[in-house]
């Protein structure tokens, strides 16, 4: 059964946008929620002091905020900050705030290494393909990075060999994911790193790493139906469609200029995103 909220403050006309994921809010409620559902990402967002500024400039919160930086200048821990939030609006319940604080206190209950690569796999979820990629990097090479299990550790690998293949490095993609599967044992990881064999071009290893598994009918299947599929549906892909249009007006038609910098922009966009 839903129920009515008695929203408080305004709505903003300057959103607060949080660095680390890009995300938006623009009411106190849309923050708590923000909040509730990314307590990974959140410990640097909640210490920047703008945060207060925005609650009294924009949500017209001025007691609130007072009470905000207050805090922070005490430095005040996450779960303070948090929880100053959350009683400032009816949004969530009281057993709902204690399940936040609980988890809070299980995440600090963490090893910092397991407490980064949940940071790492948050960014990972929220597109910020860069800052993941520079986190798993920097994961691999604490000298904690021992200290997790070893299937934690195939999958800081797998996300880095996907983020790696998603920039063209096929090969160097492919000992991520041939490392990662020795270690998390987990099939996906071994399709990839047999998918990155064959868009490196390197036909031999590929022929000879899928023969290992010929006795593994479901992969075998797996990885020949993904080519068959890629193979049969390139021409359904919008990119493709327009290079090949391009190879037809190139020197004919005045429209090539147009539809080439319309395609090249996209997939220089896309580039940089990821």
């Amino acid at each position: 059964m839903g129920k009515f909220i008695f929203c408080i403050g305004n709505k903003a006309k300057v959103p607060y946008t949080f660095q680390t994921t890009g995300i938006s809010v623009y009411t106190m409620e849309e923050l708590c929620y923000y909040l509730y559902h990314n307590i990974d990402t959140i410990e640097e967002d909640l210490s920047n002091v703008q945060l207060a500024g925005w609650i009294r400039t924009e949500l017209g919160m001025e007691e609130r905020a007072n009470f905000l930086e207050q805090l922070m200048g005490r430095g005040a821990g996450l779960k303070d900050i948090v929880v100053s939030i959350f009683v400032s609006t009816d949004y969530y319940t009281e057993e709902e705030i204690n399940n936040l604080i609980a988890e809070i206190d299980a995440l600090y209950d963490m090893l910092p290494v397991e407490r980064k690569k949940r940071h790492a796999d948050s960014l990972m979820s929220f597109r910020k393909f860069r800052e993941a990629g520079f986190e798993y990097r920097q994961l691999m090479d604490d000298k904690d990075f021992s200290e997790l299990k070893e299937p934690e550790q195939g999958d800081v690998m797998h996300n880095l060999g996907v983020l790696t293949a998603r920039s063209g490095r096929f090969q160097a993609a492919s000992k991520l994911f041939d490392s990662a599967y020795r270690k998390n044992n987990n099939k996906e990881s071994l399709c990839q790193y047999l998918y990155c064999l064959k868009l490196d071009g390197d036909e031999d290893s590929f022929a000879r790493e899928l023969s290992a598994y010929q006795s593994d009918d479901e992969l075998v299947r797996r990885i020949e139906n993904q080519f068959y599929f890629i193979e049969d549906n390139r021409e359904y892909n919008t990119d493709y469609m327009n290079v090949l249009k391009l190879m037809e007006l190139k020197d004919k038609d005045e429209d090539f200029w147009w539809l080439f910098d319309e395609t090249l922009g996209k997939i220089k966009q896309e580039y940089r995103e990821n």
